[in-house]
């Protein structure tokens, strides 16, 4: 094993309870992913000294099993080379960047050098990537005297190169895999990638792009820019063997029209003595294609093709509307959030434009956390997937759910006191602002004055703040540091509430007097062996406010949407008469006043039937603030389709009524039913049903 994977088991062997995926990538800050490779090597290492896996249970942790835990020898120190060895997934990602790389003989033998592992493996390994290359429009192929190679176009390897250099690196961790000068657990095996490149080469690269950033206008997100820098060193190393992308004349003649041609330019021309070589026109093109779908944080003006941006804009307006639509919320600062979005969609537009796929480091806790707000935002982004002419990758749909669930957290008002605080994330504007909108809602006394990129920080005046929050280490920080995940676990609330509490000093005479006396009751009862770290405990526990310790929970489609919240009628006389009637079981079980049913029919006769959301459903809302007293949904199943407008797609037959509390309790029953619509077979057996029996029976049996 590596030094890592020796630390984690070592995490585990010396635990008495579980340890969780967040405390080991808080402690090791790493990645999910990566923990799961190591872990992949510690349960190979266990394997092969005849002991049980380490065991994980979801929504605890990881433990290791008593057997292991008895029969592991004594884990101390660096381990030695021979201990070193990848997962099987690292191995697959190590074997395809060396085959779509090669630029002399690749036989078995080197790979078995490379990789530490014998013959056999490495051919069992080729097989299955043989299969993951061929299912990307590439061969592999063999010969006697080159070895193996990949065949196929270059645009098609550089993007499977791309890929797999993702899998194996964290953004945040090229740099330092890359660099001569660093130490790295995979330095050995990545150099073989970059023969003798210095470390002056990647920061000329570095620097180069980074210039770019004055000609365009923009700021670059921290992980782009160490995205964009690895990304060319690979486009160099393949430039260098002769193997040229190849872009149509059509096509490059709209690049040239673009700043970006002119900064991609400027950075070839400064990387062409650094590295020996003159870059075809199709070169610069590409890198042009990379710097238009480049993620940023901020655009001092969103420019463009004219027609690309209007429609774009037209794309963002339909975005925003569809997803209030659909979430039953109505978002604030609606001009401020389009600007934002539209920074997000335009690289997001030349990215899919030019197949340039982007991984998203934060999807699966996106997932995790919001997985109601994916799929809202999933239903939303069909104007943009109509646009660009594709079905949005989970990646992009979650970068773009970063956007809306930021603006649902967003509060509207703030104390009059409050301390201040900084963040410094390297994840682009959606991860910062969704942060940003956690740890304000978190923390009642905490003022947010500024959200930094790490080459931001570095020109910030700490002064400013009484401390800073962080998803990367700050060593040299003159004020205290948290750091942080961008996108919070209960567990991660709990320790920063722990931390600011002591930060603060906030812990009171009448907290201390609390611990003492609780100390005294637990002498009388119980042998205490560390005073001092139980004490320590318990003021940890108290300092916490038990309503942060856990999200609420957010209630399904079926904890809603009771019987006794259904209604069946035959017909409604009009519109109005359908909300009404349809919004009885709220006003009779003390759900909402009337004044919200009034509020609903107002805004309907004010912004049209935005409310039917697919053919033959509509949901009618208002806002909290309009008379809701509890979260709550009712149903109203009509025979006869009640018009909503003169337009035969606005024939209504069933209404529900949502009577939302809040930005965000209700969307997990809201996701549950835009998944139930997506549908047509449900949505055709759901107004086929004709009692509520039938009706309930259709919403269980559909998520």
């Amino acid at each position: 094993m590596d030094e890592r994977s020796t630390r984690i088991l070592t995490l585990l062997h010396e635990a008495a309870d579980y340890v969780s995926l967040e405390e080991l990538m808080k402690k090791l800050g790493i990645s999910r992913r990566t923990v799961y490779y190591d872990m992949e090597k510690i349960n190979d290492y266990l394997k092969a000294i005849h002991l049980p896996p380490v065991q994980y249970v979801r929504t605890v942790g990881y433990y290791l099993p008593d057997e292991s835990r008895a029969g592991l020898p004594k884990l101390a120190g660096k381990p030695h080379a021979q201990q070193y060895y990848l997962s099987p997934r690292e191995r697959l990602a190590w074997i395809s960047l060396y085959l779509l790389s090669a630029v002399g003989p690749l036989f078995v033998q080197h790979l078995t050098h490379l990789l530490q592992v014998s013959r056999g493996t490495v051919l069992k390994d080729l097989n299955s990537v043989r299969q993951e290359i061929e299912g990307a429009r590439l061969k592999v192929t063999y010969d006697r005297k080159r070895g193996y190679g990949v065949q196929g176009q270059e645009r098609d390897k550089r993007k499977l190169l791309n890929y797999y250099f993702g899998q194996i690196f964290g953004n945040a961790s090229w740099e330092q895999a890359l660099d001569p000068n660093q130490e790295s657990e995979s330095h050995e095996l990545a150099a073989v990638l970059f023969p003798r490149m210095e470390s002056d080469d990647l920061k000329q690269v570095y620097r180069l792009i980074s210039d770019s950033e004055i000609t365009l206008g923009v700021d670059l997100t921290d992980e782009m820019l160490f995205n964009l820098t690895a990304r060319f060193l690979l486009y160099i190393r393949r430039i260098q063997a002769a193997q040229w992308i190849s872009i149509d004349e059509d096509e490059r003649s709209v690049l040239h029209r673009t700043p970006e041609f002119e900064a991609a330019a400027r950075i070839a021309e400064g990387l062409g003595p650094l590295f020996g070589i003159s870059f075809p026109d199709e070169e610069v093109c590409y890198f042009a294609m990379h710097l238009l779908g480049a993620r940023v944080n901020r655009m001092e003006q969103v420019t463009g093709s004219e027609e690309v941006l209007k429609q774009l804009r037209q794309v963002t307006q339909q975005m925003i509307d569809d997803f209030q639509r659909y979430a039953c919320v109505f978002l604030p600062n609606r001009e401020a959030m389009e600007e934002h979005l539209l920074v997000h969609l335009k690289p997001a537009y030349y990215r899919i434009l030019y197949g340039l796929d982007l991984e998203n480091p934060l999807l699966e806790n996106i997932l995790t956390k919001y997985r109601e707000v994916f799929e809202l935002t999933r239903r939303s982004a069909a104007p943009f997937e109509r646009l660009v002419g594709r079905k949005l990758d989970d990646n992009e749909i979650g970068y773009l759910a970063m956007h809306f669930g930021g603006w649902l957290r967003r509060e509207n008002t703030k104390p009059a006191v409050r301390r201040q605080g900084a963040i410094v994330c390297v994840n682009g504007i959606s991860a910062s602002r969704m942060l940003k909108s956690q740890l304000e809602n978190l923390f009642s006394a905490v003022d947010i004055s500024a959200v930094l990129s790490l080459r931001d920080y570095e020109s910030f005046h700490e002064e400013r703040v009484d401390f800073i929050f962080s998803t990367v280490p700050l060593p040299d920080s003159k004020v205290p540091v948290l750091l942080v995940n961008p996108i919070l676990s209960d567990k991660d609330k709990e320790h920063l509430l722990n931390q600011i509490s002591m930060v603060a000093g906030r812990k009171s005479r009448t907290q201390a007097n609390t611990v003492q006396a609780l100390l005294d009751i637990v002498h009388k009862y119980a042998a205490v062996k560390d005073e001092a770290g139980l004490a320590e405990e318990l003021n940890h526990y108290l300092s916490v406010g038990k309503t942060w310790l856990s999200e609420a929970r957010k209630p399904s489609l079926s904890d809603l949407l009771t019987e006794r919240m259904i209604r069946v009628k035959r017909e409604a006389a009009d519109w109005r008469s359908a909300i009404r009637e349809a919004a009885e079981p709220l006003l009779e079980d003390g759900h909402i006043d009337g004044a919200y049913i009034d509020a609903m029919i107002s805004k309907v006769e004010a912004l049209g039937p935005y409310i039917v959301v697919a053919p033959g459903i509509a949901i009618a809302h208002g806002k909290p603030q309009d008379g809701v007293r509890r979260l709550g949904i009712s149903l109203l199943r009509l025979e006869q389709p009640v018009a909503f407008s003169e337009e035969p797609r606005h024939q209504v037959q069933i209404i529900l009524v949502l009577a939302a509390i809040d930005g965000e309790s209700h969307l997990k029953a809201l996701s549950e039913l835009t998944l139930l619509l997506g549908e047509k077979e449900n949505l055709t057996r759901l107004k086929e049903a004709k009692t509520k029996e039938q009706i309930l029976q259709q919403l269980q049996s559909s998520h």
